[in-house]
């Protein structure tokens, strides 16, 4: 069966440390690559490029308890948001709470103007390439500067148009 999550958008400095603590958990458990992570430098500017109108963080709960998050920000690339900092803690996972999260922040994202989503992963993450794929992520170019080829760039078409919006998609 499972959990009902509570999605919540966040904006206040109470809400953005929340925020912060779960970042530094991420980093500290499931970060791959922490020492050349961009994490670092999101913690110490938050919001940052996390806040309206470009970006948006969403909190989940179950229950009352802190269970995870997720954010989206804008890119280089006009119409493009990347959906970022999806985490969910050990004992809310294989509830569907990182799908939900991927949802709730592709549906910001849409009603943010963006045109695409995009996310990048390890190619060993098997278990959110599959997801991501099951949402409709397909294989694009990076659009990080410099590119960042040992990642794996996916996109997903949220109906918008805008300039150079669909030049990442393969």
């Amino acid at each position: 069966m499972q959990a009902l999550f509570q999605l919540t958008n966040i904006s206040t400095p109470a809400d953005y440390e929340i925020f912060k603590g779960l970042l530094l958990e991420y980093a500290a458990r499931d970060l791959d690559d922490p020492k050349n992570s961009t994490i670092w430098k999101d913690i110490e500017q938050l919001p940052g490029r996390y806040a309206a109108p470009v970006g948006a963080v969403v909190l989940a709960t179950v229950g009352g308890e802190l269970a995870g998050c997720g954010a989206y920000t804008a890119t280089a690339h006009s119409g493009i948001a990347e959906i970022k900092r999806v985490y969910v803690r050990d004992g809310f996972r294989r509830q569907g709470l990182a799908r939900a999260l991927t949802q709730a922040l592709i549906s910001r994202a849409r009603q943010a103007g963006y045109a695409t989503a995009a996310i990048c992963t390890w190619s060993h993450n098997t278990q959110a390439l599959a997801l991501y794929q099951q949402l409709g992520f397909t294989p694009i170019s990076s659009f990080r500067e410099p590119s960042k080829a040992h990642l794996v760039f996916l996109g997903l078409p949220l109906g918008q148009s805008g300039p150079d919006t669909n030049t990442l998609l393969a």
